[in-house]
């Protein structure tokens, strides 16, 4: 059956440990491999030695070719009851490595004479497994490791009777306790090697032709076999400032002793476009650049069952924690978790809800029973993070004029505009008092071939921080225009080094700076604002047509409030998508995807000082297509071009003519 419940969210920690397979020929072979003790007596043990070893090589052959075949769970070997002697050793054999099937009816007959050689030949099936895995840098248990110690002792007649084929068991044991990297801990990577370039009124005449990089690195920790700890190392060239800026933003704002509307400009090459962002400046968390290596993500998982079929997957992240950790988003084959196999902007990754909120914390998906009957497979995920629940200062981690972070402060920012301080402080910190964000969702699949979910997130943003930056205290968003982020810092910046006036040659203006703050209605200072409490509402949708064709789509609506300014802002997106998985090859995508990225929907913004609507933007809406194609050059080695297009990227007036923005990438994924 279909089934379109990828995720996105908590991962099986034995699925991402070990490769099942099986092969159904061989194991209908092994279903005639019937045993009579009785008849051995009068048969030369050379001849019987023979015999098994033949069944023998047949029986380790399974796990090569079908897998639709698998024995996934133990109890559906049904004649295997938990007071059998071998369960226990069945239930990791059969679960975590898939090496033993069974026979064709789906029975293992443990508890039979002659099913004695043929678990005998599925301990050496299972050694051939878990040898394989070690050779491809996958973590075997330890105590598996020591289970199949105890099995040869108790099997020790069976297996002497096949001769030298196992009489090295004890030294591929040895092999497989001395060469590999962890019992525990399995390395997965990925180097992404991007070539992008943007062009387009919209682009800075400073945006060069780049090549960049991002690595991750990842140690995948499994102390029990159904949990997972993940350590994530990071490093990238294409983040913090290393990525595409606008051209002479511009908009107008109210005069503040006339009312009428005056004009002004941005420096150019300063504020950084959130629109044109793709995955790979997607990287560490902070300012490092240059390939700085950077743990940019710890997080924990582990299924617990309070009740009898009743499994809570929980999670629990120290750092670098995000919604699609563990929550499912219903993009498959766009969405890979800002990795280098999916879309290349960030935009067509996800519905840009799940990036309102991040950084350490918890959340937990469980299945809700009572609604399968009704809707299909329902489940129901909640979570909590905070951005900055490492920093215990009360007040501080803004930004500085200069770029630089603030630590602990009594005082409030300087503000670059007008040389003042904000009338805000930086916001707090901590666990509850800093950056955070709450998740609830309900996500059902329908007839196994239409998933739908509905999103709910309340957040709290500090003045500096992006809406859409995953909880990062401050910097540009990841998705949408400067302005449904809305960074007090970022905005700030680019107009301290712009240009004001009227609407007026003959009637030109400067920055007034006999105030204190924004209250002051002499000034000309839109952006001393303070924190933003957002309510998001979003739904996901995703149709599998065909084996060769995927549709989604997803939508949202944010309503903001800024804090001690009066009016609040509302933020709209929404998008969708067509796959077209292994298009002229086997593991090929083809993806098309287009929509609008977050917009200040409303044209009224912040009251800031004693005149509503203190500035206004044109209702134009930053419209996005991408068009990518991936090709598998190997199982490890992609190649993706593709072209973005972005219409108005960030809501300004362009003085220079048109309002559009092209991007052409070349990416090449490494992974291992």
């Amino acid at each position: 059956m279909l089934k379109l419940l990828w995720k996105t969210l908590l991962v099986s920690p034995a699925f991402m440990g070990m490769v099942l397979a099986s092969n159904s020929a061989a194991a209908e072979s092994a279903s005639q491999f019937e045993f009579n003790q009785s008849a051995t007596e009068g048969i030369e043990i050379a001849q019987a030695q023979d015999e098994l070893l033949e069944k023998l090589e047949n029986y380790s052959q399974e796990g090569n070719l079908n897998s639709n075949d698998q024995v996934t769970s133990v109890s559906e070997l049904r004649d295997v009851s938990p007071t059998d002697w071998a369960y226990e050793a069945l239930r990791s054999l059969v679960e975590r490595y898939g090496c033993i099937v069974g026979y064709p009816d789906r029975t293992f007959r443990g508890n039979r004479a002659t099913s004695r050689w043929e678990f005998a030949a599925g301990l050496n099936a299972c050694l051939n497994t878990m040898e394989r895995l070690i050779q491809e840098n996958v973590a075997v248990l330890r105590e598996d490791i020591e289970k199949l110690k105890r099995l040869m002792q108790e099997f020790e007649a069976e297996l002497a009777a096949l001769g030298a084929r196992v009489d090295n068991l004890e030294g591929r044991v040895a092999f497989l306790e001395d060469h590999q990297f962890s019992t525990t801990t399995k390395l997965v990577g990925e180097v992404i090697m991007a070539a992008t370039a943007a062009g387009g009124s919209r682009s800075s005449e400073d945006n060069q032709a780049v090549l960049q990089d991002r690595i991750r690195l990842s140690f995948n920790t499994s102390f029990s076999g159904e949990d997972l700890l993940v350590t994530r190392l990071s490093a990238s060239t294409g983040t913090g400032n290393d990525r595409f800026t606008l051209n002479e933003p511009n908009l107008r704002v109210l005069n503040p002793n006339t009312g009428q509307p005056i004009g002004i400009a941005f420096a150019e090459n300063t504020l950084i476009n959130p629109t044109a962002t793709q995955t790979f400046n997607i990287g560490p968390r902070r300012n490092e650049e240059d390939n700085d290596v950077t743990i940019d993500w710890v997080g924990y998982y582990a299924p617990i069952e309070p009740l009898n079929d009743f499994r809570i997957d929980t999670y629990i992240t120290a750092w670098g924690g995000r919604w699609h950790h563990f929550v499912p988003t219903l993009n498959p084959f766009f969405e890979d978790f800002d990795g280098g196999k999916g879309s290349l902007s960030t935009f067509a990754q996800r519905n840009p809800i799940y990036r309102i909120g991040g950084g350490a914390g918890a959340g937990m998906s469980f299945q809700v029973g009572f609604l399968e009957s009704l809707l299909g497979p329902t489940s129901v995920s909640f979570g909590y993070l905070a951005g900055t629940a490492n920093d215990p200062c009360l007040n501080g981690g803004g930004q500085n004029p200069d770029g630089s972070i603030r630590g602990c402060q009594t005082g409030n920012a300087i503000n670059p505009v007008t040389g003042q301080e904000y009338a805000e402080s930086d916001g707090g910190n901590g666990l509850f008092n800093g950056n955070y964000g709450a998740l609830a969702q309900i996500n059902t699949n329908l007839f196994d071939v239409v998933n739908i979910a509905f999103t709910y997130v309340h957040a709290y943003h500090k003045p500096d921080s992006p809406i859409f930056g995953s909880g990062i205290p401050t910097g540009p968003g990841e998705v949408g225009t400067s302005f449904a982020n809305f960074s007090r810092s970022e905005l700030n910046n680019a107009f301290a080094g712009g240009s004001i006036g009227s609407n007026r040659d003959d009637d030109p203006l400067t920055y007034n700076t006999n105030g204190t703050n924004s209250n002051d209605p002499l000034q000309v200072n839109p952006f001393d604002i303070g924190g933003k409490v957002t309510n998001s509402y979003g739904g996901e949708f995703t149709w599998r047509v065909a084996e060769w064709l995927n549709f989604s789509a997803f939508g949202s609506y944010t309503n903001v409030r800024f804090i001690g300014r009066g009016k609040s802002a509302e933020v709209w997106t929404g998008g969708g998508g067509f796959a077209f998985p292994d298009l002229f090859k086997e593991g090929n995508l083809l993806g098309i995807f287009a929509g609008v990225q977050p917009y200040h929907g409303g044209r009224q913004r912040p009251f800031l000082g004693e005149r509503q609507g203190f500035f206004n933007l044109p209702s134009r809406n930053p419209i996005t297509a991408e068009v990518f194609y991936r090709y598998q050059v190997t199982d490890n080695i992609s190649i993706t071009p593709g072209v973005i297009w972005i219409a108005n990227p960030d809501q300004f007036v362009n003085i220079q003519g048109a309002d559009d923005e092209v991007i052409g990438t070349l990416r090449g994924t490494f992974s291992f």
